[in-house]
């Protein structure tokens, strides 16, 4: 791949849906919703062709030549050279796996968006914020410096701001539009911190340049543990890892598109993105290696007990988001970056599929998200439950559903690799997250499609328009196929997408991860299996066939769990007590103290000095003529003199 066609595919990539944004900002309210809507999708699918022929030419480049970085313009250079920002973008098999996956999912998402918000009088401002969060996400992944990743991640954060918030006259999507955005500021100076060390060893900005001088880093000691660190905060924020994962679930209060968009397809695996992609400091700081994978399956199972409680059916979803990014932390943190990205391609895939599915739902039973007030919709909604189905089957990991193929896949390297002299203690909480994800993917399902209805609007309830359905169907059908010619769990079968991916990660040190052997591989498949099964089974047994009752199960469970579970292990009001409280105590006390009598004291003591002076010079202006001349003349006189003394010497 020629640098010409290189700079000139990252220019449209970026700019078709910039562009977009821009004109539905500016033309998009005179013009008309029609306008709007073929802008707004047609912007991301130029995108789409375009990541598309940046894919074939990854995959077609001469091997050994599948990376290169393009620098569109000399930004900054200030210091002769010592510090050079370039807009430089790097295009290799990980940046092209990226762009496919935002610009494709993100393409059907936009279609489904122009049926969702048919009715919304603000559909121009959706889609430009829509188009340039693609933007800023396709700027993220395929920056090729530390200064044009840092803007990426800010603009992300900042996209993901206005989007949550789309509904202001809601206070509660303001709010969580806030929570997530200072959430994110949290990673965001984590980040600039661990820019800001690598640039003082490594003397450079440049990302290939960085990993082509890792020697500046001594293996495993403070300063490269630390920027990793940093760095694995940066992508907890990102990504809602603990203990910065409190926004994703009140981010539910954005619009459903937003949700499929940003909290399934995009954003949140920008953490998963960033350790991926510096992997050969990650590589030399097993420390801090160790902690990624730690907080990752930590998060997963903590998300996934959650999971099992809630009754909003986007946030049911938003958990089971948090753990299965929780895999693909404890994945990369584990040294198999390959296994961690592969799920995310096939997450991306199922998980935009059921919160778009959940959309149906919720636009047909009127904004009811209740779970409680549903069931019964599988003779109503025959494609959306049906596609539904299939998304949960992906996400539960049921054999030939694309979840299956990426999670056993991930938990397979779990055997042989992990912090520790035990990595396998890692992996038997995964497999117990299996058990968890069958259960509250089918609980999901089941009391939303199964059973009776609840109440009249579900009697009511009608199929979403084809607008809405297309996407969802295609994305069924993708949940179930899209993994088979990419990557089998099964030893010794395809392998296409490490293979893809290998020329990322050999350079530099030699990653962790070991492959599992054949019998290993093949016994770790068959419990993940098992355990995935005996998920979906109890599930069905519980809230298909009531043997037994959920109510009469919960007794049985240890006293105070559920209660934890349904109140999310009480981390808002943790938070809320150590943080949000004392802050607004100072506050409060700052206000009624330090204003009134410190700042206000010494404000109006200024004024008043200033006002007597006022009186004082007031009274000089008589307004008559012989006091003006007298002043007139003394001036004259003092003018003279200063003159004659001073000037004359």
């Amino acid at each position: 791949m020629s640098v010409d066609v290189a700079s000139t595919l990252v220019l449209l990539i970026l700019l078709f849906p910039l562009g977009g944004a821009a004109l539905n900002a500016l033309l998009g309210p005179r013009l008309g919703r029609q306008f709007v809507n073929v802008v707004g999708t047609a912007s991301i699918l130029a995108s789409f062709v375009v990541a598309t022929l940046l894919l074939a030419n990854v995959v077609g480049a001469p091997s050994g030549h599948s990376s290169i970085t393009v620098r569109l313009w000399q930004w900054l250079n200030l210091g002769s050279g010592n510090l050079s920002v370039g807009m430089d973008f790097t295009l290799d098999p990980l940046s092209a796996i990226m762009a496919m996956v935002i610009t494709g999912v993100g393409f059907l998402i936009h279609v489904y968006s122009v049926g969702y918000m048919e009715h919304d009088e603000g559909i121009a401002r959706f889609f430009a914020y829509m188009n340039f969060f693609i933007f800023s996400m396709l700027g993220l992944v395929l920056a090729g410096d530390l200064v044009i990743l840092i803007i990426g991640w800010a603009l992300v954060a900042f996209s993901s701001y206005v989007l949550i918030g789309f509904w202001h006259d809601r206070p509660s999507a303001v709010l969580a539009a806030r929570k997530a955005f200072i959430t994110q500021v949290v990673g965001d100076v984590a980040m600039v911190i661990a820019a800001f060390l690598i640039f003082l060893n490594a003397h450079t900005l440049s990302l290939p340049n960085v990993f082509a001088r890792t020697a500046a880093f001594p293996s495993g000691g403070i300063l490269v543990t630390g920027i990793c660190v940093l760095l694995a905060i940066g992508a907890f924020a990102k990504s809602a890892q603990f203990p910065l994962h409190t926004w994703l679930p009140d981010a539910m209060e954005g619009p459903t598109p937003v949700s499929a968009l940003i909290h399934a397809a995009t954003m949140v695996t920008a953490g998963v993105y960033l350790i991926a992609r510096f992997h050969p400091l990650f590589n030399l700081a097993p420390v801090a290696e160790g902690m990624v994978a730690c907080v990752g399956i930590g998060t997963a199972l903590m998300a996934g007990v959650i999971a099992l409680s809630q009754i909003d059916i986007k946030r049911v979803i938003a958990y089971s988001t948090m753990s299965q990014i929780g895999l693909m932390i404890y994945a990369v943190g584990i040294g198999a970056y390959s296994a961690g990205l592969f799920h995310f391609a096939m997450h991306s895939v199922f998980k935009a599929l059921l919160f778009m599915a959940a959309g149906n739902v919720i636009h047909a039973l009127r904004d009811e998200q209740d779970i409680r007030l549903m069931g019964g919709l599988s003779a109503r909604m025959r494609w959306t439950q049906w596609s539904f189905l299939s998304g949960s089957l992906a996400l539960a990991g049921i054999p030939i559903f694309a979840g299956w193929f990426s999670k056993e896949n991930l938990l397979g390297f779990g055997t042989v690799s992990g912090p520790g002299a035990a990595p396998w203690l890692l992996y038997v909480v995964g497999v117990g997250i299996n058990v968890l994800t069958g259960l509250y993917a089918f609980r999901l399902w089941a009391v939303v499609f199964q059973g009776e209805p609840q109440t009249a609007r579900v009697w009511a309830a009608k199929e979403a328009r084809r607008v809405m359905l297309i996407p969802v169907v295609m994305l069924g059908v993708l949940s179930l196929i899209v993994a088979w010619p990419l990557q089998w769990p099964i030893p010794n079968a395809v392998r296409v997408f490490t293979d893809f991916l290998a020329p990322v990660f050999a350079a530099g040190p030699p990653t962790p991860a070991a492959e599992p052997g054949v019998g290993l591989a093949t016994v770790a498949l068959v419990i993940g299996t098992l355990a995935s099964l005996f998920g979906v089974g109890l599930a069905q047994r519980i809230w298909v066939r009531g043997d037994p009752e959920p109510a009469a199960l919960l007794v049985r469970l240890p006293r105070g769990l559920p209660l934890l579970s349904y109140n999310k292990f009480y981390f808002d009001e943790l938070y809320d007590r150590a943080l949000v409280n004392p802050t607004r105590a100072v506050a409060r006390t700052l206000r009624r103290v330090v204003e009134p009598d410190i700042m206000d004291g010494w404000v109006s003591g200024i004024g008043s000095v200033l006002r007597g002076l006022s009186i004082d010079v007031r009274s000089v202006e008589t307004g008559f003529i012989r006091d003006y001349a007298s002043l007139f003349a003394v001036f004259a006189v003092l003018f003279v003199v200063i003159t004659v003394v001073f000037v004359a010497r």
